[in-house]
Protein backbone atom coordinates (compact mmCIF):
# COMPACT_ATOMS: atom_id res chain seq x y z
CA UNK A 1 0.00 0.00 0.00
CA UNK A 2 1.02 3.65 -0.63
CA UNK A 3 0.80 5.83 2.62
CA UNK A 4 0.70 9.94 1.89
CA UNK A 5 1.78 11.47 5.41
CA UNK A 6 2.14 15.35 6.76
CA UNK A 7 0.82 17.05 9.77
CA UNK A 8 0.00 20.22 11.25
CA UNK A 9 -1.96 22.40 8.33
CA UNK A 10 -2.88 24.92 10.96
CA UNK A 11 -6.25 25.13 9.25
CA UNK A 12 -7.24 28.51 10.02
CA UNK A 13 -4.07 30.32 11.42
CA UNK A 14 -4.43 34.16 10.90
CA UNK A 15 -0.67 35.06 10.62
CA UNK A 16 -0.38 38.13 8.43
CA UNK A 17 -0.63 37.32 4.78
CA UNK A 18 -1.00 33.92 5.51
CA UNK A 19 -5.29 32.57 6.41
CA UNK A 20 -5.46 31.70 2.84
CA UNK A 21 -2.11 29.78 2.54
CA UNK A 22 -2.96 27.55 5.57
CA UNK A 23 -5.96 26.40 2.79
CA UNK A 24 -3.73 26.60 -0.61
CA UNK A 25 -1.09 24.01 1.15
CA UNK A 26 -3.95 21.40 2.55
CA UNK A 27 -5.11 21.52 -1.25
CA UNK A 28 -1.86 20.89 -2.20
CA UNK A 29 -1.00 18.12 0.16
CA UNK A 30 -4.42 16.01 -1.25
CA UNK A 31 -3.67 16.87 -5.10
CA UNK A 32 -0.13 15.37 -4.25
CA UNK A 33 -1.57 12.66 -2.69
CA UNK A 34 -4.15 11.97 -5.88
CA UNK A 35 -1.22 12.54 -8.18
CA UNK A 36 1.27 9.37 -6.57
CA UNK A 37 -2.08 7.32 -5.68
CA UNK A 38 -2.33 6.77 -2.14
CA UNK A 39 -4.19 4.36 -0.48
CA UNK A 40 -4.76 5.95 2.84
CA UNK A 41 -3.54 9.23 4.12
CA UNK A 42 -2.43 9.99 7.77
CA UNK A 43 -2.15 13.41 9.38
CA UNK A 44 -0.13 13.69 12.89
CA UNK A 45 -2.39 16.49 14.16
CA UNK A 46 -2.91 20.31 14.62
CA UNK A 47 -5.10 20.00 11.58
CA UNK A 48 -6.61 23.24 12.49
CA UNK A 49 -4.97 25.90 14.68
CA UNK A 50 -7.53 26.63 17.18
CA UNK A 51 -9.52 23.93 18.84
CA UNK A 52 -12.87 26.50 18.14
CA UNK A 53 -12.85 27.12 14.52
CA UNK A 54 -14.97 29.90 13.43
CA UNK A 55 -17.68 29.35 10.85
CA UNK A 56 -15.44 30.43 8.23
CA UNK A 57 -12.65 28.15 8.88
CA UNK A 58 -15.48 25.56 8.95
CA UNK A 59 -16.85 26.55 5.49
CA UNK A 60 -13.03 26.07 3.86
CA UNK A 61 -12.10 23.41 5.75
CA UNK A 62 -14.98 21.55 4.18
CA UNK A 63 -14.72 22.38 0.79
CA UNK A 64 -11.11 21.47 0.96
CA UNK A 65 -11.96 17.86 2.00
CA UNK A 66 -14.60 18.54 -0.73
CA UNK A 67 -11.46 18.08 -3.03
CA UNK A 68 -10.90 14.94 -1.78
CA UNK A 69 -14.02 13.01 -3.65
CA UNK A 70 -14.53 9.24 -4.52
CA UNK A 71 -16.85 7.00 -2.79
CA UNK A 72 -17.77 6.43 0.53
CA UNK A 73 -15.43 3.69 2.36
CA UNK A 74 -16.41 1.78 5.75
CA UNK A 75 -13.57 1.04 8.26
CA UNK A 76 -13.71 -0.78 11.74
CA UNK A 77 -12.32 1.32 14.69
CA UNK A 78 -10.72 -0.54 17.69
CA UNK A 79 -10.74 1.48 20.89
CA UNK A 80 -10.65 0.91 24.67
CA UNK A 81 -14.25 0.77 24.73
CA UNK A 82 -14.52 -1.80 21.64
CA UNK A 83 -15.30 -1.30 18.21
CA UNK A 84 -16.67 1.80 16.71
CA UNK A 85 -17.65 1.78 12.54
CA UNK A 86 -16.36 4.90 10.60
CA UNK A 87 -16.22 6.00 7.50
CA UNK A 88 -14.11 8.21 4.97
CA UNK A 89 -15.07 9.40 1.47
CA UNK A 90 -12.07 9.40 -1.08
CA UNK A 91 -8.89 8.93 -0.34
CA UNK A 92 -9.33 6.92 3.04
CA UNK A 93 -8.00 9.59 5.84
CA UNK A 94 -7.08 8.68 9.27
CA UNK A 95 -5.84 11.34 12.21
CA UNK A 96 -5.07 11.83 15.24
CA UNK A 97 -5.68 15.31 17.40
CA UNK A 98 -2.90 17.95 18.38
CA UNK A 99 -2.43 20.17 20.83
CA UNK A 100 -4.48 22.81 18.88
CA UNK A 101 -7.55 20.43 18.74
CA UNK A 102 -7.17 19.40 22.42
CA UNK A 103 -10.23 20.19 24.70
CA UNK A 104 -11.63 18.79 28.01
CA UNK A 105 -13.42 15.81 28.15
CA UNK A 106 -16.79 17.48 28.50
CA UNK A 107 -16.67 19.52 25.41
CA UNK A 108 -16.34 18.46 21.69
CA UNK A 109 -13.21 18.02 19.62
CA UNK A 110 -13.09 19.44 16.35
CA UNK A 111 -11.36 16.17 14.34
CA UNK A 112 -14.26 14.47 16.13
CA UNK A 113 -16.82 16.69 14.26
CA UNK A 114 -14.84 15.96 10.72
CA UNK A 115 -15.01 12.16 11.84
CA UNK A 116 -18.58 12.27 12.01
CA UNK A 117 -18.87 13.97 9.11
CA UNK A 118 -17.11 11.45 7.04
CA UNK A 119 -14.43 13.40 5.84
CA UNK A 120 -11.97 11.10 8.31
CA UNK A 121 -11.17 8.76 11.16
CA UNK A 122 -10.02 9.93 14.09
CA UNK A 123 -8.24 7.62 16.25
CA UNK A 124 -6.87 8.49 19.95
CA UNK A 125 -5.10 5.22 21.95
CA UNK A 126 -6.58 3.45 19.33
CA UNK A 127 -6.19 1.90 15.58
CA UNK A 128 -8.00 1.13 12.54
CA UNK A 129 -7.30 -1.51 9.91
CA UNK A 130 -6.95 -1.22 6.39
CA UNK A 131 -7.00 -4.61 3.64
CA UNK A 132 -5.92 -4.22 0.31
CA UNK A 133 -4.58 -7.14 -1.86
CA UNK A 134 -4.13 -9.91 0.71
CA UNK A 135 -1.98 -6.72 2.68
CA UNK A 136 -2.86 -5.28 6.31
CA UNK A 137 -1.57 -2.32 7.19
CA UNK A 138 -2.99 -1.25 10.69
CA UNK A 139 -2.87 2.63 11.77
CA UNK A 140 -2.21 2.88 15.62
CA UNK A 141 -2.73 6.51 17.29
CA UNK A 142 -2.26 8.77 20.29
CA UNK A 143 -3.51 11.93 19.98
CA UNK A 144 -1.58 15.39 21.53
CA UNK A 145 -1.39 15.54 25.44
CA UNK A 146 0.49 17.87 27.82
CA UNK A 147 4.19 17.36 27.68
CA UNK A 148 4.49 16.93 31.64
CA UNK A 149 1.75 13.64 31.16
CA UNK A 150 3.28 12.41 27.91
CA UNK A 151 5.28 9.68 29.12
CA UNK A 152 2.68 8.54 32.10
CA UNK A 153 -0.20 8.79 28.86
CA UNK A 154 2.03 6.23 26.73
CA UNK A 155 2.94 3.95 29.36
CA UNK A 156 -0.63 3.45 30.10
CA UNK A 157 -1.48 3.31 26.23
CA UNK A 158 1.15 0.71 26.09
CA UNK A 159 0.31 0.59 22.16
CA UNK A 160 1.64 -3.27 20.47
CA UNK A 161 1.82 -4.26 16.92
CA UNK A 162 -0.66 -6.86 14.88
CA UNK A 163 1.28 -9.62 13.91
CA UNK A 164 0.85 -10.35 9.87
CA UNK A 165 0.74 -6.67 9.10
CA UNK A 166 2.41 -3.76 8.61
CA UNK A 167 2.09 -1.18 11.42
CA UNK A 168 2.30 2.53 11.88
CA UNK A 169 1.88 4.71 14.80
CA UNK A 170 1.16 8.31 15.17
CA UNK A 171 2.24 10.79 18.07
CA UNK A 172 1.96 14.43 18.44
CA UNK A 173 4.84 15.45 21.24
CA UNK A 174 7.89 17.02 21.88
CA UNK A 175 11.03 14.41 21.80
CA UNK A 176 14.54 15.64 23.72
CA UNK A 177 16.31 14.56 20.90
CA UNK A 178 14.77 16.61 18.34
CA UNK A 179 14.53 20.06 20.28
CA UNK A 180 16.82 22.73 19.34
CA UNK A 181 19.98 23.50 22.06
CA UNK A 182 18.79 27.69 22.06
CA UNK A 183 15.10 27.47 22.56
CA UNK A 184 13.75 28.08 26.30
CA UNK A 185 10.39 27.71 25.34
CA UNK A 186 10.17 24.19 24.23
CA UNK A 187 9.87 21.38 26.94
CA UNK A 188 9.83 17.63 26.39
CA UNK A 189 9.28 14.35 28.56
CA UNK A 190 9.92 11.84 26.12
CA UNK A 191 12.93 10.52 24.55
CA UNK A 192 12.86 8.20 21.28
CA UNK A 193 14.21 5.00 23.58
CA UNK A 194 10.87 5.99 25.37
CA UNK A 195 8.80 4.38 22.03
CA UNK A 196 7.52 1.14 21.42
CA UNK A 197 9.35 -1.52 19.60
CA UNK A 198 7.94 -3.55 16.55
CA UNK A 199 5.95 -0.76 14.08
CA UNK A 200 7.53 -0.49 10.96
CA UNK A 201 7.07 3.46 11.13
CA UNK A 202 7.16 5.86 14.13
CA UNK A 203 4.99 9.56 12.50
CA UNK A 204 5.28 12.25 14.62
CA UNK A 205 3.62 15.86 14.13
CA UNK A 206 4.23 19.20 16.74
CA UNK A 207 7.27 20.36 15.70
CA UNK A 208 7.19 22.21 12.68
CA UNK A 209 10.84 21.05 10.90
CA UNK A 210 11.09 17.75 9.75
CA UNK A 211 13.46 14.80 10.21
CA UNK A 212 14.10 11.37 10.13
CA UNK A 213 16.03 9.44 12.83
CA UNK A 214 16.59 5.44 13.48
CA UNK A 215 17.12 4.44 16.83
CA UNK A 216 17.12 1.19 18.82
CA UNK A 217 15.41 -0.21 15.89
CA UNK A 218 12.71 2.18 15.58
CA UNK A 219 11.99 4.34 12.75
CA UNK A 220 11.14 7.93 13.24
CA UNK A 221 9.49 10.23 11.22
CA UNK A 222 9.13 14.12 11.71
CA UNK A 223 6.37 15.68 9.15
CA UNK A 224 7.17 18.98 9.77
CA UNK A 225 4.01 21.48 9.16
CA UNK A 226 3.02 22.70 5.96
CA UNK A 227 2.85 26.41 6.33
CA UNK A 228 5.02 28.72 9.14
CA UNK A 229 3.80 29.39 12.02
CA UNK A 230 6.18 29.89 14.34
CA UNK A 231 9.48 30.98 12.80
CA UNK A 232 11.66 28.68 14.35
CA UNK A 233 15.67 28.53 13.13
CA UNK A 234 15.23 24.76 12.36
CA UNK A 235 12.15 25.47 10.14
CA UNK A 236 14.11 27.74 7.20
CA UNK A 237 16.23 25.06 6.78
CA UNK A 238 14.27 22.56 4.86
CA UNK A 239 11.57 22.82 2.52
CA UNK A 240 8.15 22.36 3.34
CA UNK A 241 5.94 18.93 1.93
CA UNK A 242 4.57 16.03 2.22
CA UNK A 243 6.05 12.32 2.58
CA UNK A 244 4.91 9.08 0.53
CA UNK A 245 5.39 5.57 2.65
CA UNK A 246 5.66 2.61 0.49
CA UNK A 247 4.75 -0.46 2.56
CA UNK A 248 5.82 -2.92 0.93
CA UNK A 249 9.41 -1.68 0.23
CA UNK A 250 9.43 0.64 3.43
CA UNK A 251 10.83 3.42 1.11
CA UNK A 252 9.99 7.13 2.11
CA UNK A 253 9.90 9.75 -0.58
CA UNK A 254 9.60 13.69 0.07
CA UNK A 255 7.62 15.81 -2.07
CA UNK A 256 8.20 19.32 -1.78
CA UNK A 257 4.93 22.30 -2.21
CA UNK A 258 5.79 24.50 -4.94
CA UNK A 259 6.26 28.07 -5.08
CA UNK A 260 7.86 27.86 -1.17
CA UNK A 261 7.49 30.86 0.85
CA UNK A 262 11.13 31.32 1.88
CA UNK A 263 12.06 31.95 5.92
CA UNK A 264 15.31 33.78 7.33
CA UNK A 265 16.25 33.38 10.67
CA UNK A 266 19.09 35.67 11.97
CA UNK A 267 20.10 36.00 16.10
CA UNK A 268 22.12 38.87 17.04
CA UNK A 269 24.73 39.00 19.42
CA UNK A 270 25.64 42.09 21.47
CA UNK A 271 27.63 43.89 24.67
CA UNK A 272 27.45 46.93 25.75
CA UNK A 273 26.24 48.24 22.06
CA UNK A 274 24.67 51.56 21.27
CA UNK A 275 21.38 52.06 19.68
CA UNK A 276 22.92 52.90 16.58
CA UNK A 277 25.38 50.33 16.02
CA UNK A 278 22.26 47.56 16.58
CA UNK A 279 19.97 49.82 14.29
CA UNK A 280 22.90 49.71 11.53
CA UNK A 281 23.98 45.93 11.78
CA UNK A 282 20.02 44.59 11.22
CA UNK A 283 19.45 47.34 8.14
CA UNK A 284 22.93 46.01 6.80
CA UNK A 285 21.11 41.96 7.04
CA UNK A 286 17.47 43.10 6.08
CA UNK A 287 19.25 44.69 2.92
CA UNK A 288 21.16 42.02 2.04
CA UNK A 289 18.27 39.87 1.84
CA UNK A 290 17.31 40.58 -1.52
CA UNK A 291 13.40 41.10 -0.54
CA UNK A 292 12.80 42.30 -4.13
CA UNK A 293 13.46 38.95 -5.29
CA UNK A 294 10.88 36.99 -3.97
CA UNK A 295 7.21 35.94 -5.11
CA UNK A 296 5.36 35.53 -1.93
CA UNK A 297 6.62 37.75 0.77
CA UNK A 298 9.38 35.95 2.94
CA UNK A 299 9.43 35.63 6.13
CA UNK A 300 12.03 37.28 8.26
CA UNK A 301 12.64 36.19 12.60
CA UNK A 302 15.21 38.74 13.83
CA UNK A 303 16.30 37.86 17.72
CA UNK A 304 18.31 40.19 19.25
CA UNK A 305 19.76 39.73 22.83
CA UNK A 306 23.10 40.93 24.99
CA UNK A 307 23.03 44.17 26.53
CA UNK A 308 23.13 48.24 25.53
CA UNK A 309 25.27 50.40 26.80
CA UNK A 310 25.04 51.97 29.89
CA UNK A 311 22.41 54.90 29.98
CA UNK A 312 20.02 53.50 27.26
CA UNK A 313 17.43 51.16 27.20
CA UNK A 314 15.97 48.76 23.96
CA UNK A 315 13.19 51.47 23.54
CA UNK A 316 16.40 52.91 22.41
CA UNK A 317 17.06 50.42 19.46
CA UNK A 318 14.03 52.31 16.81
CA UNK A 319 13.89 50.00 13.83
CA UNK A 320 11.88 50.89 10.63
CA UNK A 321 11.50 47.31 8.58
CA UNK A 322 10.70 46.97 5.35
CA UNK A 323 6.88 45.51 6.02
CA UNK A 324 5.98 45.97 2.25
CA UNK A 325 8.25 43.27 1.35
CA UNK A 326 8.49 40.72 3.85
CA UNK A 327 6.68 39.33 6.98
CA UNK A 328 9.15 40.19 10.42
CA UNK A 329 9.07 39.27 13.56
CA UNK A 330 11.26 41.29 15.65
CA UNK A 331 12.13 40.27 19.51
CA UNK A 332 14.63 42.28 21.85
CA UNK A 333 15.59 40.77 24.78
CA UNK A 334 18.42 43.06 25.77
CA UNK A 335 19.42 43.89 29.45
CA UNK A 336 21.70 46.27 30.82
CA UNK A 337 24.98 45.60 31.92
CA UNK A 338 24.80 45.85 35.54
CA UNK A 339 21.66 43.18 35.37
CA UNK A 340 23.80 41.39 33.40
CA UNK A 341 26.83 40.73 35.83
CA UNK A 342 24.52 39.64 38.82
CA UNK A 343 23.10 37.56 36.49
CA UNK A 344 25.95 35.98 35.51
CA UNK A 345 27.61 35.95 39.25
CA UNK A 346 24.23 33.92 39.78
CA UNK A 347 24.60 31.40 37.43
CA UNK A 348 28.08 30.80 38.25
CA UNK A 349 27.52 30.33 42.36
CA UNK A 350 24.64 27.92 41.09
CA UNK A 351 26.98 25.98 39.26
CA UNK A 352 29.40 25.99 41.98
CA UNK A 353 26.95 24.21 44.33
CA UNK A 354 25.96 22.23 42.21
CA UNK A 355 29.70 21.30 41.48
CA UNK A 356 30.26 20.55 45.04
CA UNK A 357 27.24 18.78 45.56
CA UNK A 358 28.38 16.09 42.47
CA UNK A 359 31.45 16.19 44.16
CA UNK A 360 30.01 15.22 47.98
CA UNK A 361 27.66 12.68 45.70
CA UNK A 362 30.94 11.32 44.04
CA UNK A 363 32.98 10.93 47.34
CA UNK A 364 29.74 9.29 49.04
CA UNK A 365 29.64 6.91 46.30
CA UNK A 366 33.24 5.53 46.81
CA UNK A 367 32.64 4.87 50.47
CA UNK A 368 29.94 2.82 49.35
CA UNK A 369 31.73 0.98 46.83
CA UNK A 370 34.57 0.43 49.33
CA UNK A 371 32.25 -0.54 52.35
CA UNK A 372 30.50 -3.00 49.92
CA UNK A 373 27.09 -1.97 50.11
CA UNK A 374 24.87 -3.37 47.48
CA UNK A 375 21.74 -1.38 45.93
CA UNK A 376 22.45 1.37 47.98
CA UNK A 377 20.80 4.93 47.18
CA UNK A 378 24.04 7.17 47.60
CA UNK A 379 22.24 10.50 46.38
CA UNK A 380 19.45 9.99 48.86
CA UNK A 381 21.86 9.26 52.33
CA UNK A 382 23.90 12.32 51.08
CA UNK A 383 20.45 14.38 50.94
CA UNK A 384 19.58 13.33 54.36
CA UNK A 385 23.35 14.15 55.56
CA UNK A 386 22.95 17.82 53.96
CA UNK A 387 19.46 18.04 55.74
CA UNK A 388 21.16 17.22 59.25
CA UNK A 389 18.58 13.88 59.08
CA UNK A 390 21.51 11.73 60.91
CA UNK A 391 18.94 9.74 62.74
CA UNK A 392 17.58 8.72 59.69
CA UNK A 393 20.19 8.36 57.26
CA UNK A 394 21.67 6.18 60.70
CA UNK A 395 18.29 3.95 60.04
CA UNK A 396 18.72 3.74 56.17
CA UNK A 397 22.14 2.69 56.71
CA UNK A 398 21.52 -0.18 59.13
CA UNK A 399 18.92 -1.04 56.79
CA UNK A 400 21.31 -1.27 53.90
CA UNK A 401 23.77 -3.23 56.25
CA UNK A 402 20.95 -5.83 56.98
CA UNK A 403 20.14 -6.79 53.46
Amino acid sequence: MIVGIFSDTHLGFMGEDRFDEAFLRFNEAVSIFQKNKVDVVLHAGDLFDDATPTQEVWLKTFNVFASNFGELKSFTKNTLSGKKQCFSKGIPFVAIHGTHEHRGKDFANAIDVLEESNCLVHIHASNVEFNQNGERVVIHGLGGVPEKHAKEVLEKYNPRPISGATNIIMFHQSFKEFLPFDDDDMIASLSLSDLPQGFDLIVNGHLHWSGEQNVEGRRFLLTGSTIFTQMKKLEGEKEKGVFIFDTVSKNISFVPFQNQRKLFYQKFSFKEALPEDVIKKVNEYVSSLGLNNFNSKPLVRIKLVGTIAKGFSQSDVSLSLPKDLAVFSLSKEFTVESFQKKLSALKELALEKKSVSEMGVDLLEKNVVEAGLVDFDTRRMFELLALGENEKAQSVLLSSEKN
